[in-house]
């Protein structure tokens, strides 16, 4: 889907951001357009949030990195479970997402369909593959009940480091191409700047 526009840091400087993120979206808890867990933040305040936090980062040369976590092949659970089924694997899926980042300095937001964003604060792209790799297994090692079934789910997923005086919405851009390399590839993977740049030497 299109989107919406075309460590110097000192570790108290980093919990007042956290402290901030957490107040402002304590504030404004907004369900996403389908059934999914009203702590995920949508697309809009994604963008709210992330934009000045991504702003904050470069002027202060802290580490950041931003994620898009696609669902494989939720078209299949549409078809052969129904749209119903589809909206609770959503829904489950966004409260385990929330659930396996609670410890991490991350905004978490529901993009759309059955893609989610990460905007990860203080991690660097290579630390943030590692990262988000183990959030990939996390996710796959969870199965999703449903009348008796249970469903598996993997994840592609595609991730860009944040640096210089970019808009969000070109780093998001940014993470989607790898995405899609992560999707032309055989999905259920990982592929950044880092593993990129690893393949390439």
């Amino acid at each position: 889907m299109p989107y919406i526009v075309s460590q110097k840091r000192m570790h108290s400087d980093l919990c007042s951001y956290s402290q901030q993120l957490a107040t402002d979206m304590a504030a404004k808890k907004i369900a996403a357009s389908t059934a999914i867990d009203e702590n995920l933040l949508p697309i809009e305040d994604f963008y709210r949030l992330g934009e000045p936090i991504v702003s904050d980062c470069v002027e202060a040369e802290l580490t950041c990195s931003i994620a898009i976590i696609d669902i494989d092949r939720l078209f299949r659970i549409v078809e052969t479970q129904g749209a119903e089924c589809a909206e609770h694997v959503l829904s489950t899926f966004g409260a385990n997402l929330l659930r396996f980042t609670a410890n991490l300095f991350a905004c978490v937001a529901h993009l759309g369909e059955d893609q989610f964003g990460i905007l990860l604060v203080g991690l660097d792209i290579a630390s943030a593959t590692d990262v988000l790799d183990r959030l990939r297994q996390e996710l796959a090692s969870c199965p999703i009940g449903w009348k008796g079934e249970m469903i598996n789910v993997t994840v592609s997923i595609g991730a860009a480091e944040i640096h210089g005086p970019e808009t969000f919405d070109n780093y998001l851009n940014a993470a989607e191409q790898f995405l899609f390399m992560a999707k032309m590839s055989g999905r259920n993977q990982v592929i950044s700047d880092h593993t990129f740049a690893t393949a390439v030497h």
